[in-house]
């Protein structure tokens, strides 16, 4: 089985930024954001790469050491696309009217 990437733990994260900066909602409005910002950013995959990455660079770590599921390991982010191509075809005697929906 494989193993699962661990990076630091939410409340790690957290408890980081007080320590070294204060609250996480004054954070949050030295960097520009909304006051839950880093709070949404940490707990919230996805949510804001550019936030993800002032996180990291405030913490001086790169953004895949916090979040290897979230990153590759040249920096670049995963992607959270879904592939929505259909795998089959609806037969047309299925259809309705006999044409796609």
């Amino acid at each position: 089985m494989a193993h699962k990437p661990s990076g630091m733990h939410v409340e790690d994260i957290k408890s980081e930024i007080r320590k070294r900066f204060g609250t996480l909602a004054s954070v949050s409005e030295q960097l520009g954001m909304a006051r839950n910002g880093i709070t949404n950013i940490i707990s919230q995959p996805g949510y804001s790469i550019s936030g993800e990455r002032k996180v990291a660079k405030l913490l001086g770590r790169k953004p895949y050491e916090i979040w290897p599921d979230r990153y590759h390991a040249d920096g670049t982010p995963v992607s959270r696309v879904v592939d929505r191509q259909p795998t089959s075809t609806v037969p047309a005697d299925l259809r309705q009217n006999g044409v796609a929906a």
